[in-house]
């Protein structure tokens, strides 16, 4: 097992001022999986001011709980005082007991001397989430965060949940409206984008917290869809649409919310079938309601919202002209993404699986990308800046000129000339007045 010389350098210079020092936590997990840590943290017997009287430069990034971050070497590593009763009245074995699982309370010295007093090691070995001690109920007390925490480890690691730890579940589960929106979000985006996010979904469902996190998706549990077409109720679906595509979070997060809509839309014909028409702009609805919630930033928001209500599309027989405003819309960075989420759908479905109109459709729109065809705003001969030179001013007005310019070069593309586009904008601000 091998700690970075600066990891080493901090401890070794704890040491020196009769401190004790310990790398903790994740990175000694990871090492001891043979898995490159992300960052390393340390833990001592120093006080948040002796830390900063220690090393020339430091940040008192989390003083309040006795956190200090540490540069040596130019690379930031968090150190912290023993946890205790109160800062400075802990150890090391009362700070890993209150570590969140006993993977993650083991600590090494500088002298490379592991310390595991709660049987973390083994844990590893046999691929167990389990509190120290087993009091899980107190940890997730401490912070029910540490619920989903142990669903994140257990999929991304393979690992499974001690009973303790689910037993503690069935009780805490609620205090998880406790946790910050952000928190809760980032853990989301782990348990996405890992290997298996499915079982990831599934154990949030098991264990209460799904509907607290993301209730909108509880009326796809169990909703069956009455159409040959799917052998799977609405959550197995999107659940296999979810496995099937590749760990990036947008089209994780499409895949899936993109049938989300159907339970709100479902019909019955007079034969019984299952319809849900408009699902597709139901679901860009109501998944923009979570993310908004969930307060991702503006544009990862959009761009999800999009690839829901685009997931119809290789339905439709586009003409050239519609099939570019598709492209216009969607936006040429999301297309991957699109295309990886109706391929998962189609497989996701019941066979036969043809891919024959995503595949006509594909090859459509890279011809018009080949082909640089003007597809937004952007490509437009003109600008806001032109527009202002013949009298019109800026606002939405201008705004809404040019996508009406933009609605006329995606049917003629010849037209996308300074000099037509001008003339054009004189007689339809004309209109608009």
């Amino acid at each position: 097992m091998t700690l970075p010389p600066y990891v080493i350098k901090i401890m070794e210079t704890l040491n020196s001022h009769n401190k004790e020092a310990y790398a903790v936590g994740g990175c000694v997990r990871d090492l001891l999986l043979e898995q490159p840590p992300t960052d390393f943290d340390v833990a001592t017997s120093a006080l948040p001011r002796e830390i900063m009287a220690i090393f020339p430069k430091t940040v008192p990034t989390g003083i309040k709980h006795g956190t200090v971050t540490v540069f040596m070497d130019g690379v930031p590593v968090e150190v912290s005082t023993f946890k205790g009763l109160d800062i400075g009245q802990g150890s090391l074995s009362e700070d890993l007991r209150h570590r969140d699982f006993t993977i993650n309370a083991i600590a090494i010295d500088a002298a490379r001397v592991i310390y595991d007093p709660f049987g973390g090691r083994e844990d590893l070995r046999e691929k167990i989430i389990r509190s120290p001690l087993n009091q899980s109920r107190e940890r997730f007390q401490e912070d029910p965060l540490r619920m989903l925490r142990a669903i994140r480890f257990a999929v991304c690691l393979g690992f499974t949940l001690h009973p303790s730890v689910t037993e503690a579940m069935a009780e805490c589960y609620p205090s998880i409206s406790q946790v910050s929106i952000e928190r809760i979000r980032e853990e989301l985006n782990k348990i996405l984008v890992s290997d298996r996010p499915s079982l990831g979904i599934r154990l949030l469902l098991e264990h209460n917290l799904l509907e607290y996190i993301i209730p909108e998706a509880m009326p796809m549990v169990g909703f069956d869809q009455y159409n040959k077409n799917h052998d799977k109720d609405v959550f197995q679906h999107a659940l296999a649409v979810l496995d099937g595509v590749p760990p990036r979070l947008n089209v994780r997060w499409a895949a899936f919310l993109h049938d989300i809509g159907k339970p709100a839309t479902f019909t019955r014909d007079e034969k019984g079938v299952g319809h849900f028409y408009g699902h597709h702009l139901k679901g860009q609805e109501i998944t923009r309601q979570i993310l908004e919630r969930l307060r991702y930033d503006h544009k990862t928001i959009e761009d999800i919202t999009t690839l829901v209500g685009a997931h119809m599309t290789r339905f439709a027989r586009f003409r050239n002209a519609n099939l570019k405003k598709l492209v216009s819309q969607v936006g040429e960075h999301n297309l991957q993404d699109l295309y990886d989420l109706q391929k998962a759908d189609i497989l996701g479905s019941a066979p036969p699986f043809d891919f024959t109109s995503l595949e006509e459709m594909q090859a459509e729109i890279e011809q018009i990308l080949r082909e640089k065809h003007p597809l937004t705003i952007e490509d437009l001969a003109v600008n806001g800046y032109d527009l202002m030179e013949i009298g019109i001013e800026p606002g939405p007005g201008m705004g809404k000129l040019l996508n009406q310019l933009l609605e006329i070069v995606l049917e003629e593309p010849q037209k996308n000339n300074r000099g037509t586009l001008l003339e054009l904008s004189k007689k339809l601000s004309q209109q608009m007045q």
